[in-house]
């Protein structure tokens, strides 16, 4: 086992092994083929998501108490059906599906105080002497002590930590005890000091806080945050205050996943009496929630930009700026947040990314100018934030700016100095410095993703209004800076990190909450946050191990489902399908060793060590390569081939010729004589 996880990529672990010790690996499971191949297209994966509670021993909101086993019944009771989706060209399920472990305990009595204090202390500063109907707190207030004590919990990792299990009620398993949190998900419910409404801000100056003026915030502020810290295990850490002021925000106008302030169960909205029983199902929905959004999200697309096309494992992110001017124009994308947060995303694993820059005037590129203008459009809206106003404007087509530029993509590479393209996802950012118009792709973006490219635009234009809004104020976004937009860009282009407001259920399909779109994400105009939280960092290493391994499962089940085929009915067996039995010996051992390194990557997976199971999936090529070569084998010696016996008579080539010329003459003669009967028999009957 250790030589599997130490071996280099495309060292053949099974070619080193000793001979007298592959009688092991080559005696038969007792499995039918069917159930081997059952095991390569249906493989579970255990999830844990740790469920711990502030605020619920009744001496919170509404008196709240919550007990851990109640809440542990309905999180079992939820029978969520997760699947590993891919939304894009094309709705598909991979095989890899999620089977979620649900864990509850209470957070210690030093925790509560600690939160709560926090809390109480900036409260009470930001009120004295002023008469506030909202308290904004920074995020870090609540934030900064669940770090703390999460990397407390770590270092004591070897202690016992108490909680009550949910187990999945898939396939009748237990709670996976040895697996660490994949998500840690902090409930809190205090009372708030002198009844306040506050709400959560991320990151924002002290002068635009004390306005209070949401449309000027960068970010919407919130009651939740999905954390840039670790949680104990090394996995995400989350947590939604239930305690703050309820709001909302979300797209405007019939738009999906919309946030109201019923969205979130505050404790307020129930009934005293019954609050503790009826707050139970909103709690397992929330985590449910939570679960789909941060612990195993949906795959954009699946074709993946690494490995990249030659199979290595560079990626080279080209930010390509297409500028108006003779001159180099203002940055309008900061390479510095690109290569720090992408680095980290692939930091520790097989891969590699780099971002360099490159400009490319209008005046020396004649293609750029022509995408350019044929994607321009004029469009006729509502301005957005009003009823009965229009305005007429132009957008780009960016389904338009896309065919362009694809047909014409390694001239215009080339033209900025980028030659070698095998290892390149092109970043175009259309620099319009002169342009003081907005300028939008769609009208609505300021970046958009395509598994091929990334397509953006800068302009030094007013903040133009969005199609969202916080708390009834709508959204802006900044035409001058794209470093956020193009950041979630390549994360969706290049390794199919969907949105954070995407969802998938199989009951329902992929549909859309932005309860989530808050704080430190790269997606949507509802922040302003350049950083990357750690579920969002982390599903690009689990997306690129995902796809390495639904390649190569899919490459052995597609060699187990053509021997099946040579099985006779009602007997799918190695020994039926295969008669020499040293290629049914080998065919077995590799089965074996791929089934292992298989459960390698999965516990990996598991437990959110996504760079081992990136290295662990690599390593199955090799079996998989060495099954394809031994079908082959089974398949020439299948096959039929026809040959000739015996001399071939040259009167061969002459009879067909000779036998049409004489039909011919035969044809011809027989239809003139018809003729000649027929005109006689006209003649004598005239006279």
């Amino acid at each position: 086992m250790e030589e599997l996880r130490k071996a280099n990529i495309g060292r053949d672990v099974w070619a080193h092994v000793p001979k007298n010790k592959r009688a092991v690996w080559e005696a038969p499971d007792g499995r039918t083929i069917n159930e081997t191949l059952a095991s390569f297209t249906d493989i579970p994966v255990d999830i844990v998501v740790h469920i711990k509670l502030i605020g619920f021993d009744g001496d919170g909101i509404n008196h709240v108490k919550v007990e851990e086993a109640a809440l542990a019944r309905y999180l079992r009771g939820l029978h969520l059906d997760l699947q590993t989706a891919v939304l894009e060209p094309e709705l598909k399920h991979l095989a890899l599906r999620p089977r979620v472990h649900f864990r509850v305990s209470k957070a210690p009595v030093g925790l509560t105080h600690r939160v709560a204090g926090g809390l109480t202390s900036y409260i009470f500063g930001a009120m004295q002497g002023k008469r506030l109907s909202t308290v904004y707190v920074p995020h870090r207030v609540v934030d900064d002590v669940l770090a703390t004590e999460e990397a407390g919990l770590a270092q004591s990792a070897g202690a016992h930590h108490d909680y009550t299990a949910a187990p999945s009620t898939e396939g009748g398993g237990s709670d996976p005890t040895h697996l660490p949190p994949l998500l840690t998900l902090y409930l809190l419910n205090l009372e708030p000091p002198a009844s306040a409404d506050y709400l959560y801000t991320y990151n924002e100056e002290d002068a635009v806080v004390a306005a209070g003026n949401w449309s000027d915030f960068k970010s919407c502020p919130g009651a939740l945050h999905a954390s840039e810290a670790r949680a104990a295990g090394g996995g995400g850490l989350a947590w939604v205050d239930l305690a703050a002021a309820p709001h909302s925000y979300g797209p405007l106008r019939g738009g999906q996943g919309q946030v109201f302030p019923h969205s979130l169960p505050h404790a307020t909205a129930f009934v005293p009496g019954a609050a503790s029983t009826a707050i139970l199902p909103e709690l397992a929905a929330l985590a449910a929630g939570a679960v789909s959004h941060l612990a195993w999200p949906a795959l954009q697309h699946g074709d993946l930009a690494l490995p990249n096309r030659d199979g290595g494992d560079d990626l080279e992110v080209a930010v390509i700026h297409i500028h108006d001017t003779l001159a180099v124009p203002p940055r309008s994308v900061d390479l510095d947040v690109l290569r720090q947060q992408l680095g980290g995303t692939v930091a520790g694993s097989i891969m590699g990314l780099s971002v360099k820059e490159h400009f490319l005037s209008f005046a020396v590129c004649d293609l750029c100018v022509n995408a350019y203008t044929n994607a321009l459009r004029v469009r006729t809206q509502r301005q957005e934030g009003s009823n009965v106003v229009a305005s007429a404007g132009q957008i780009l087509d960016r389904l338009m700016l896309h065919t362009t530029l694809s047909e014409y993509s390694e001239i215009i590479l080339a033209y900025a100095g980028v030659h070698q393209t095998h290892n390149v996802l092109p970043v175009f950012v259309f620099d319009l410095s002169l342009r003081d118009e907005p300028l939008l792709l769609d009208g609505a973006l300021q970046a958009s993703a395509f598994p091929d490219m990334v397509i953006a635009v800068a302009s030094r234009a007013q903040p133009v209004r969005s199609r969202f809004s916080c708390g009834h104020m709508p959204r802006a976004v900044q035409p001058e800076d794209a470093t956020r937009a193009v950041l979630g860009a390549v994360m969706q282009s290049a390794f199919g990190v969907s949105h954070t407001a995407q969802r998938y259920s199989p009951a329902s399909g992929p549909g859309w909450n932005y309860l989530w779109a808050l704080g430190a994400t790269p997606f949507g105009p509802l922040s302003g946050i350049t950083r990357l939280s750690i579920p969002a960092a982390a599903a690009v290493g689990r997306n690129l191990a995902l796809a390495e391994l639904e390649r190569h499962t899919g490459r052995v089940a597609a060699v187990l489902r053509g021997l099946n085929k040579l099985s006779p009915p009602h007997k799918s067996s190695l020994k039926w399908a295969i008669e020499r039995a040293d290629l049914r010996s080998r065919v077995t051992a590799r089965l074996a060793v791929v089934g292992v390194k298989l459960e390698m990557a999965v516990a990996a997976l598991s437990a959110g060590r996504n760079a081992e199971a990136l290295r662990l999936a690599r390593h199955m090529s090799t079996d998989a390569s060495a099954l394809e070569r031994t079908a082959l084998q089974l398949d020439t010696a299948l096959t039929q081939s026809l040959s000739c016996r015996g001399g071939t008579d040259w009167l061969v080539l002459v009879w067909p010729p000779a036998g049409s010329l004489v039909a011919v003459v035969a044809a011809l003669w027989w239809r003139s004589r018809g003729a000649r009967l027929k005109a006689e028999a006209r003649y004598d009957k005239i006279y």
